[in-house]
C-alpha cells in the first residue's frame, strides 16, 4: 500500500509495477486503494486472465438461457466460482436461481467465500427459497468481511431491512464487537 501512497505524494513511478506487469495493473492498484473501490463494483477494470474465459462463456450461456447442468465446470476452483457468481446478471429470476442452486448446491456449500457471493445474488434476486441459508450463514459466521456486504444489501429494501433486523437481533450476541459496530451502523441498531 505504501508504494502507491509514496508515489502519489512524491510523484515517483510506482515501484509495484515492473516491466512485464499486466496492462492495467497501475490503474488497478490506484483504484484498489481508493475509498470506494471494491472487487464487485470494478470487476471490468481488473486485469484479465485467460483462465477465466470458460467462466465468462458459462456466464454468457446462463444469460442466454442455457440450463446450468449443461455448463462445463470441471476443474473450477474457488476463484472460478467467485468470478462466475460475481459476473452473473444482476438479478436472475427464481427459475434460474433454482436451476443454479439445484445444479451447483450453492446454498449448501461449506465454502464461505462462495456462499457469501451466492447469498449476495440471493438477496439481489429476492430468491426466497435460499433465505434459510442466508439466515443460517448470518447466525453462524461472525466475520465482518462477510457480514457487512450481506447486511448492506439487505438494508437496501424495506423487506430486506426488516429481515436483517430480525436475524441480527438473534445473531448479534455471537458477533465480535468490531462486527457488531459495523452492522449497528448499517442497520441503525439501537438495541
Amino acid at each position: 500500500m505504501r508504494c502507491v501512497s509514496r508515489r502519489r505524494r512524491r510523484n515517483w513511478p510506482n515501484p509495484c509495477i515492473q516491466p512485464g506487469s499486466p496492462e492495467g495493473t497501475a490503474r488497478l492498484l490506484d483504484a484498489s486503494f481508493s475509498t470506494n473501490a471494491s472487487p464487485t463494483n470494478s470487476l471490468r477494470d481488473w486485469p484479465r486472465s485467460a483462465a477465466f474465459d470458460p467462466v465468462d462463456k458459462a456466464v454468457q450461456a446462463i444469460a442466454a438461457g442455457t440450463p446450468a447442468a449443461q455448463l462445463t465446470t470441471t476443474g473450477w476452483t474457488t476463484h472460478h466460482w467467485l468470478h462466475f457468481l460475481r459476473t452473473l446478471p444482476a438479478q436472475l429470476d427464481a427459475a434460474k436461481m433454482a436451476d443454479l442452486d439445484a445444479t451447483f448446491h450453492f446454498s449448501d456449500t461449506g465454502n464461505s467465500e462462495i456462499l457469501s457471493a451466492w447469498l449476495l445474488k440471493v438477496i439481489d434476486s429476492h430468491y426466497e427459497p435460499a433465505y434459510p441459508a442466508l439466515e443460517r450463514f448470518l447466525t453462524a459466521v461472525g466475520r465482518r468481511k462477510y457480514l457487512k456486504p450481506l447486511y448492506a444489501e439487505l438494508a437496501k429494501t424495506p423487506a430486506g431491512a426488516e429481515m436483517a433486523l430480525r436475524i441480527y437481533e438473534k445473531a448479534r450476541p455471537g458477533y465480535h464487537s468490531v462486527s457488531q459496530k459495523a452492522v449497528d451502523e448499517i442497520l441503525g441498531w439501537r438495541g
